[in-house]
């Protein structure tokens, strides 16, 4: 364990450093912990120790939320929250359909999967230059208020699929099916051989 946390913030300090992101040297060593042999052992060795740095992280998350200035942007932190959410369910549902899923099935899928996760945090550091500016604001509140609204999101899943498997049109509901047969693997065709068709 001592070892694996070691190697963690050895990584992380190289990343940076080298002028990547601390997560990017994390994510490495967690990389070569797991290929060592030893990464079921780790994983429970490291679970309080997770536990802790989690917390600490959603506290820092939370000092990073500029209430004043999202209340002044509250329209354009609403707008954000609708896309990130329907855009969330459309684009997760219709992946789910593409690989053959149901569609009540794939509509849950999309209802759970409608949030942001903190890699949104990354990708607006980024885009800020590393200050905490106006777009990394609104990241981490967009974040916060869809990880608040997951919950409730996947309690309507049910309702929503069950209306959409009951208004579905017919011409929909057979081509789906249709794909479904299309994509499930054929068994393989038995081979007969010379012999066995004379026996």
């Amino acid at each position: 364990m001592i070892l694996s946390l070691g190697l963690c913030f050895a990584f992380a300090m190289i990343a940076e450093r080298a002028g990547y992101s601390l997560v990017l040297g994390a994510f490495l060593a967690g990389l070569l912990v797991a290929e060592s042999g030893h990464g079921v052992e780790v994983e429970k060795l490291i679970v309080p120790i997770r536990h802790v740095f989690g917390a600490i992280f959603f506290v820092a998350v939370g000092m990073l939320i500029d209430p004043q200035l999202l209340a002044k942007y509250w329209a354009v932190l609403a707008v954000l929250v609708a896309v990130v959410v329907a855009g969330k369910i459309v684009s997760v549902s219709l992946a789910s359909i593409a690989i053959g899923e149901r569609p009540d099935t794939a509509l849950k899928t999309g209802f759970a999967m409608a949030q942001i996760g903190v890699f949104s945090f990354l990708i607006a550091e980024v885009g800020s230059g590393g200050t905490r500016s106006f777009l990394y604001t609104l990241a981490v509140g967009v974040s916060a208020i869809t990880a608040f609204l997951c919950p409730l999101l996947i309690r309507a899943s049910t309702p929503a699929a069950d209306w959409l498997d009951r208004h579905l049109p017919l011409p929909v509901q057979s081509t789906l099916s249709r794909y479904d047969a299309w994509l499930k693997p054929k068994p393989p065709a038995k081979v007969e051989t010379e012999q066995g068709a004379i026996r």
